[in-house]
């Protein structure tokens, strides 16, 4: 995945764009998932809960550098 395309997709999500939303959540999934286990157990009331902060955050989010981002998946 490019730099572009990741700003692109946080630019467009930023305006509400809920398509541009559910991707990033889709790409950050897998690290979502796994701040879900609970003493080695899935919980998927914690999993909702990060769901819902990421998509907050995703629309807080102040890009500095692209890599603040990009270090967090290969």
């Amino acid at each position: 995945m490019s730099d572009t395309f990741l700003r692109q997709l946080f630019d467009a999500a930023q305006r509400g764009d809920g398509d541009a939303i559910g991707t990033i959540l889709d790409i950050f999934k897998p690290m979502i998932y796994k701040n879900s286990c609970i003493n080695g157990s899935f919980d998927c009331d914690c999993f909702q809960e990060l769901c819902i902060k990421f998509i907050h955050c995703i629309k807080k989010f102040k890009f500095t550098n692209i890599s603040d981002i990009t270090k967090y998946f290969g």
